[in-house]
Protein backbone atom coordinates (compact mmCIF):
# COMPACT_ATOMS: atom_id res chain seq x y z
CA UNK A 1 0.00 0.00 0.00
CA UNK A 2 1.06 3.65 0.35
CA UNK A 3 1.87 3.77 3.41
CA UNK A 4 4.67 1.28 2.65
CA UNK A 5 5.94 3.15 -0.48
CA UNK A 6 6.13 6.51 2.08
CA UNK A 7 8.34 4.17 4.59
CA UNK A 8 10.33 3.45 1.62
CA UNK A 9 10.90 6.58 0.11
CA UNK A 10 11.35 8.12 3.58
CA UNK A 11 8.25 10.86 3.28
CA UNK A 12 6.17 11.98 6.22
CA UNK A 13 4.70 15.25 5.07
CA UNK A 14 0.69 14.92 4.93
CA UNK A 15 1.20 17.24 1.97
CA UNK A 16 3.67 15.51 0.35
CA UNK A 17 1.97 12.21 0.92
CA UNK A 18 -1.56 13.68 -0.47
CA UNK A 19 -0.05 14.62 -3.66
CA UNK A 20 2.16 11.37 -4.16
CA UNK A 21 -0.98 9.26 -3.75
CA UNK A 22 -3.09 11.09 -6.06
CA UNK A 23 -0.51 11.24 -9.05
CA UNK A 24 -1.56 7.28 -9.22
CA UNK A 25 -5.23 8.07 -10.03
CA UNK A 26 -6.83 7.00 -13.03
CA UNK A 27 -10.34 6.81 -14.58
CA UNK A 28 -13.08 8.15 -12.44
CA UNK A 29 -10.53 8.51 -9.25
CA UNK A 30 -8.79 11.31 -11.18
CA UNK A 31 -12.06 12.74 -12.28
CA UNK A 32 -13.17 12.78 -8.46
CA UNK A 33 -9.65 13.76 -7.17
CA UNK A 34 -10.25 16.87 -9.93
CA UNK A 35 -13.36 18.01 -8.79
CA UNK A 36 -12.67 17.87 -5.28
CA UNK A 37 -9.53 19.77 -5.52
CA UNK A 38 -11.64 22.73 -7.52
CA UNK A 39 -14.53 22.71 -5.55
CA UNK A 40 -13.96 25.79 -3.11
CA UNK A 41 -17.07 24.84 -1.12
CA UNK A 42 -15.32 21.79 0.09
CA UNK A 43 -12.11 23.12 1.75
CA UNK A 44 -8.48 21.63 0.94
CA UNK A 45 -7.63 18.15 2.31
CA UNK A 46 -5.21 18.87 4.90
CA UNK A 47 -3.96 15.65 6.13
CA UNK A 48 -3.44 12.12 5.37
CA UNK A 49 -6.12 10.81 7.36
CA UNK A 50 -9.15 13.11 5.98
CA UNK A 51 -7.44 12.63 2.58
CA UNK A 52 -7.68 8.45 3.05
CA UNK A 53 -11.61 9.25 5.36
CA UNK A 54 -12.84 11.22 1.64
CA UNK A 55 -11.36 8.51 -0.87
CA UNK A 56 -13.05 5.61 1.33
CA UNK A 57 -16.18 7.58 1.26
CA UNK A 58 -15.86 8.44 -2.31
CA UNK A 59 -15.42 4.88 -2.82
CA UNK A 60 -16.09 1.82 -1.02
CA UNK A 61 -19.23 0.72 0.24
CA UNK A 62 -20.17 0.65 4.01
CA UNK A 63 -21.56 -3.34 3.72
CA UNK A 64 -22.76 -3.02 7.45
Amino acid sequence: MMENYFRAKNIMDDAVKVNTASMFFTDIMLLWWRGRTTDKRQGEIRTWQEFQCELKGQFYLDLR
